[in-house]
């Protein structure tokens, strides 16, 4: 009996890291596109996003807007997270670069070269059309995780008490 209550703080222990491993962490701020798009309208002293010069607009808003539409279409802070590290991590010049690309984008600078030939195969292979996974994420496999551990805990509790009633 007191061997299977020792049991009981590791299944605690097992269970609780993996609820702080997969729990939610620290979310950066990152606006929606129609804040960013605000602050550009402002800057440029237009009525709407549809006048904007492209070639006035600076890098850093573009970034943004790129990042702000990126966490859009990821649909959640985790997968967007998983979106930047598949293309250089943060601070990259890649990651940079894609999401200027993508401010560039929302904004009609210059759709059809890049819609056509570099953003949509990559987009649709990262959204999930080439990697099933993305659909449900991650949580179902920690779940059958979980419960494969329990399973092999309870088997070990199982044949090791099993093997005392033999002996006796």
């Amino acid at each position: 009996m007191y061997k299977r209550l020792s049991l009981l703080p590791i299944l605690i222990i097992l269970a609780a890291s993996i609820a702080l491993a997969h729990g939610p962490g620290i979310k950066e701020e990152i606006r929606t596109p129609e804040e960013v798009l605000n602050d550009i309208i402002s800057d440029q002293g237009i009525a709407s996003a549809a006048q904007a010069d492209c070639s006035k607009i600076s890098q850093g808003y573009l970034e943004e807007l790129g990042d702000a539409v990126m966490e859009r279409m990821a649909g959640n802070h985790e997968l967007h997270e998983q979106m930047d590290a598949m293309m250089g991590g943060e601070g990259s010049a890649s990651l940079r670069q894609m999401h200027i690309s993508m401010g560039r984008n929302w904004l009609d600078c210059d759709e059809a070269e890049m819609i056509n030939t570099r953003m949509m195969p990559m987009m649709m292979r990262m959204m999930g059309s080439y990697y099933p996974a993305y659909y449900g994420g991650f949580d179902a496999v920690l779940v059958f995780a979980f419960i494969g551990w329990v399973l092999f805990f309870v088997s070990v509790v199982y044949f090791l008490s099993r093997k005392k009633r033999r002996k006796k």
